[in-house]
């Protein structure tokens, strides 16, 4: 029988771990700069520690790729020397990577420099420099038509279509070109003359990127999606299906001089350095059993399953209730999270007494109750010239003393006036918005971005993007100063759902995904390090043309770029 707790113990074991946490978050963040081997051979070395920074600041932004940091050095200081003196010296490596640790490495910003310029202040010569996060490699990736064939010679089929859950398809795709790139698939590695590069194919530990992923049947209930690319840049390609899924890309560095091991499967050993990435569904939007989507005060949390209706087109949401039950972790003294998304972890409470600073709450109905597509069909302008010929040559055998000719002349005069007349549109009228909207509504929109077959996927991808676009809004913006009782970065990460309170306007928690989160300090300042927080887009208050913009023009660009239209 486990012995009971007095009230003493339970008050020492609470103020313990309140120490606990409050060191972690006192702790200084530890920046570290590292450069390539001189031999090329894979790995980074440490050139040193930076604890002595004077400002700096490190975003981690949801899904945004190139995200910038800035650190701030004195111009004496020796790594400040030490990168000045890069671009003359011949033999040094001129990349620089940076790493940001807190919370004892738990939590890591990286990134490669961009540039650094001196600056001169109040008499002081100062050292401004700029490094580019890690998740600008997937804008410097281009997506092959086939990564498995010679880009210079032949590239079959002409685009490269992937379908399947969305967490898979993303994964795959990167991958297929990481092998192209990092396994040197038809190319001469960066040293031919470094003997262990030519084995990269089949050894990866030696690849300075890779992406982690399980297979499809064991790991992924993320929405389906379609994704294709006829060399592309890979931001691009898979943006579209990251917010559609409302999944989030994750990147860490591994950095094995710490005591630190791959966690990539089937890749046990990796080079000092290496950067892993990974596609996480830390929403829940769409999984089985549902998401947390608010609720009341004293009623707890609303849970809410995602499906689709009308061809994949239009979502649908189905209330289930408050949770029942809650994950035992919740329970444990040591967790930290990130917590379960169909049971919120966090709730932040918006009060005079809280860490809110400031907090926005939007909110806008739907407008158009209906999206037209399309604006061309190949197929049938095939089929109508294909008759005119036929007809024309016809009339021309029999009635012009065997002129067969004559079809193809008729056929290049008059299909000019028909291309794209004929079986060209596609209109879907959403009822459920036209009902909850009312009498007054708002009537129907173009599936901008670029014109394309009314009778394809693309069509498909046209309508949902324009219903997106024209959908009711609901979001919250919230400002966190240094957190307060909460361990931004450690508790919670972009991409990751927690719940709010807005006091003063609605008695609702609202719950949405976290969409930034900072680290910076300004020790000059007076400032000590601390955490800002975004939770939620304020969306609603785009004007129609933006949201348009935002959800359709992306996702058909890459399908006009193709330039197949049976399939765009």
């Amino acid at each position: 029988m486990t012995a009971m707790l007095t009230h003493e113990q339970i008050r020492a074991g609470c103020q313990a771990k309140r120490d606990e946490l409050n060191a972690m978050r006192r702790a200084r963040p530890l920046p570290r700069l590292w450069t390539n081997k001189p031999d090329g051979s894979p790995g980074l070395i440490l050139m040193g520690a930076v604890e002595d920074s004077i400002s700096g600041e490190f975003p981690w932004r949801r899904n945004q790729f190139g995200t910038t940091g800035t650190l701030r050095l004195r111009m004496d200081h020796y790594l400040a020397k030490w990168l000045i003196s890069i671009p003359d010296d011949p033999d040094a490596k001129k990349n620089v990577v940076i790493t940001v640790d807190h919370y004892g490495g738990k939590v890591r910003w990286s990134g490669i420099l961009k540039y650094f310029k001196a600056v001169k202040k109040g008499g002081l010569w100062y050292l401004d420099i700029t490094f580019i996060d890690d998740l600008q490699y997937l804008q410097f990736m281009l997506g092959a038509p086939n990564p498995l064939l010679p880009i210079p010679i032949f590239q079959f089929p002409r685009v490269l279509p992937l379908f399947g859950p969305a967490k898979w398809a993303i994964s795959m795709m990167i991958l297929l070109n990481l092998i192209r790139i990092e396994g040197n698939l038809w190319t001469l590695p960066d040293d031919p003359f470094a003997t262990g590069s030519w084995g990269g194919l089949f050894d990866w530990s030696s690849w300075q990127v890779l992406i982690k992923a399980k297979p499809i049947d064991l790991d992924d209930s993320s929405m389906w999606t379609l994704i294709a690319t006829r060399m592309n840049r890979m931001d691009q390609i898979i943006e579209n299906a990251l917010d559609d899924a409302q999944l989030t890309m994750r990147y860490r560095r591994i950095l094995t001089v710490d005591g630190e091991t791959s966690d990539v499967p089937g890749v046990p050993e990796v080079a000092n350095g290496a950067l892993v990435l990974e596609v996480v569904d830390t929403s829940g939007y769409y999984s089985p059993d549902g998401t947390a989507t608010g609720g009341g005060l004293a009623g707890g949390f609303d849970r809410t399953v995602q499906g689709f209706a009308s061809g994949f087109v239009e979502d649908i949401q189905t209330f289930t209730g408050d949770p029942q039950s809650w994950p035992a972790s919740y329970y444990d003294p040591t967790y930290l999270g990130p917590g379960d998304p169909t049971r919120t972890w966090i709730v932040i409470r918006d009060s005079k007494y809280s860490a809110v600073e400031t907090s926005e709450w939007t909110w806008g109905p739907a407008t158009a109750v209906r999206a037209i597509v399309g604006g061309d069909n190949p197929l049938v302008d095939q089929l109508a010239r294909l008759t005119i010929e036929s007809i024309g040559a016809l009339i021309g055998y029999f009635l012009l003393g065997g002129f067969s000719g004559l079809g193809s002349i008729v056929a290049d005069v008059i299909m000019p006036f028909l291309v794209g007349t004929i079986l060209a549109w596609l209109q879907w009228q959403n009822h459920g918005r036209a009902h909850q909207l009312g009498w007054v509504h708002l009537w129907e929109v173009f599936g901008q971005g670029a014109e394309n077959n009314a009778w394809s996927l693309g069509a498909v991808v046209a309508l949902r993007g324009a219903f997106l676009a024209t959908k009711a809004q609901s979001a919250h913006v919230m400002s966190l100063g240094s957190g307060g009782r909460f361990l931004p970065g450690l508790m919670f990460m972009p991409g990751d759902r927690i719940g709010s309170t807005f006091e003063q306007a609605t008695s609702k928690i609202r719950v949405d995904q976290v969409e930034e989160v900072t680290l910076g300090w300004d020790f000059e300042a007076g400032r000590p390090h601390e955490y800002s927080a975004q939770i939620g887009q304020a969306t609603a208050a785009m004007t129609a043309a933006e949201r348009m913009s935002r959800q359709i023009t992306f996702a058909l660009s890459v399908i006009s770029n193709i330039g197949v239209h049976i399939v765009s």
